[in-house]
């Protein structure tokens, strides 16, 4: 356990039980997401890359908001 975490916990012992509560919910939520993350493959991230730059040098462009507008009401949203 790193210092800075133990003088943290420490200060938290204080603090009242709802909010030690509402902290254990923040660390909680780390873990979650930590045991959650995914990695990309090799594969995906020169294809992330690759897509980025025709963004880049406009051969690829973004629906505007009034194409977005169009596409949701055509789908009944």
């Amino acid at each position: 356990m790193t210092k800075m975490l133990r003088d943290v916990i420490e200060r938290v012992r204080q603090w009242p039980e709802d909010q030690q509560d509402q902290a254990a919910l923040v660390l909680l939520d780390l873990e979650e997401q930590q045991a959650n993350s995914s990695r990309l493959t090799a594969e995906q991230i020169a294809e992330v890359e690759r897509i980025q730059g025709k963004v880049r040098d406009g051969t690829v462009t973004f629906a505007t908001d009034e194409q977005m507008a169009a596409f949701w009401n055509k789908c009944g949203l």
